[in-house]
């Protein structure tokens, strides 16, 4: 979802990202202020006025978002858990944290902050509408965002993973029983009820005519569950993997190829030859100094016919650093930075050689085989 999305700034060294999406809600809401909710509150207001209104109004409904985002986000920070970016799209905010927290106390704490900054916001909003009530252009938005801002506060406070009320109960449990996953389970497990119940919310609105909002519940109720879902599975994934080094599932076996040898000498005697769907490509056989990683993608990018003439050296692209990674790093880390990096593989280098090669393929072997072995123990 949010590879599609647009870079904004940066803000506490945190890329802040606006998905494709999210331009379809901000037309939603700007229609409901301009054409519905403000023309019935703000009746004498001029036409020129209402758009400035609406426009701001609806920018600050964002904000309101992005804060409470970024409130977590910094909180993680401070705790020493990496935040790479906050993405904001059609269902609100998310913020991309990394990794777990090490105890149920640092994800209470970073749970609670999000609804903690949505209520700020609804007691400064209700500050200005409170001073301001006479100024209609001012106080009837301060007075709407103000009501949004505790509806989003109160909204995440429910008792369901991934909202943040069901991080505060997975904190709780997990203080108390001791165990993340067991506390996971029984959050997301809440999350998915409150989701289902939010579609049948929905389709109870659907039914009754009130369409619009019956359609945008389920699709919340959907979002809720599928995500809560997820989640967990996620958890179990990381914790079957954890402890388990890139050095214990690369292939140290690795078949390299000059660069001088042709693409029609690779595809022959190499790709047809060994099967794997990538080879290194070294200086030559003495040195074995490591030039790059090619893949049948960047075969299939040169036109049959000039194979014959073709050298992988002309073709291969130069290996990059975020294609190295150590041999005691974590496989949960590895791949996370294939994933983050869109590659298909990570080099383990020994100086200028290679030491060995990881491959997204060999880590789905690898994790299906121990899932295998585990679940017949």
């Amino acid at each position: 979802m949010f590879r599609s999305s647009i870079k904004l700034f940066r803000l506490f060294g945190i890329e802040v990202r606006l998905d494709y999406s999210w331009f379809i809600i901000f037309a939603l809401i700007a229609y409901y202020f301009g054409f519905s909710y403000f023309p019935s509150v703000l009746s004498g207001v001029g036409g020129g006025y209402l758009t400035i209104i609406t426009l701001v109004t609806t920018i600050l409904f964002f904000f309101s978002v992005l804060f409470h985002e970024m409130s977590h986000s910094v909180v993680a920070k401070k705790m020493g858990i990496p935040v790479e970016k906050i993405s904001l799209f059609i269902f609100g905010g998310m913020a991309e944290i990394e990794r777990e927290p090490d105890s149920p106390q640092i994800e209470f704490v970073m749970a609670i902050a999000g609804p903690a900054s949505s209520f700020f916001l609804a007691i400064l909003f209700g500050t200005i509408w409170a001073f301001t009530r006479n100024i209609v252009m001012i106080g009837e938005p301060s007075k709407y965002l103000a009501l949004v801002n505790v509806a989003l506060g109160v909204f995440n406070l429910l008792p369901g993973y991934p909202l943040d009320g069901g991080r505060v109960l997975r904190s709780i449990i997990w203080k108390f029983s001791g165990s993340l996953q067991q506390a996971t389970f029984v959050a997301s497990n809440s999350g998915r009820v409150i989701g289902f119940l939010i579609i049948a919310w929905g389709f109870f609105f659907f039914f009754t005519g009130n369409f619009l909002n019956g359609i945008w519940l389920v699709f919340i109720g959907w979002f809720l569950q599928s995500a809560a879902t997820s989640g967990y599975r996620q958890l179990v994934f990381e914790s079957s993997i954890k402890g388990i080094k890139v050095k214990d599932i690369m292939n140290e076996n690795v078949v390299s190829v000059t660069k001088d040898v042709t693409l029609e000498d690779l595809v022959n005697n190499y790709f047809m030859k060994y099967r794997y769907g990538r080879f290194p490509v070294i200086e030559n056989e003495e040195s074995e100094r490591l030039i790059g990683v090619i893949s049948v993608h960047d075969i299939k990018e040169v036109p049959r016919e000039d194979w014959v003439t073709t050298t992988a050296g002309q073709v291969v692209k130069p290996v990059s650093d975020l294609e190295i990674v150590g041999m005691n790093v974590e496989v949960s880390e590895a791949i996370k930075k294939m994933t983050k990096n869109d590659l298909g593989h990570l080099v383990i280098m020994s100086g200028d050689r290679i030491a060995g090669l990881i491959t997204k393929s060999d880590v789905m072997r690898f994790i299906k085989l121990r899932s295998e072995l585990l679940t017949k123990v």
